[in-house]
């Protein structure tokens, strides 16, 4: 079974708000535990870091979902709400 990612609202209105590399990377970085996920493998881990980002997430194993439910950005995202 593989994995999808869905990402919840506000955690994109979040994402939207970080440079776009650094989008690049958490991504990434989701999709490589997507696929271990998929494999049986890496189940306890719930966030994904990047630098000062880190990308928190549920595992939903009967709808195949990895939910991103969360970003911390940091300085980045303090300004950004500011």
């Amino acid at each position: 079974m593989s994995y999808r990612i869905q990402v919840q609202p506000e955690a994109g209105s979040d994402l939207r708000t970080l440079a776009p590399h650094v989008v690049l990377r958490l991504g990434q970085s989701l999709a490589e535990v997507a696929e271990a996920v998929a494999s049986g493998g890496h189940d306890e881990h719930r966030e994904v870091r990047v630098g000062d980002c880190v990308l928190q997430f549920v595992v939903d194993h009967a709808h195949g979902l990895l939910r991103v439910t969360g970003v911390d950005g940091g300085a980045i995202l303090a300004e950004a709400r500011a």
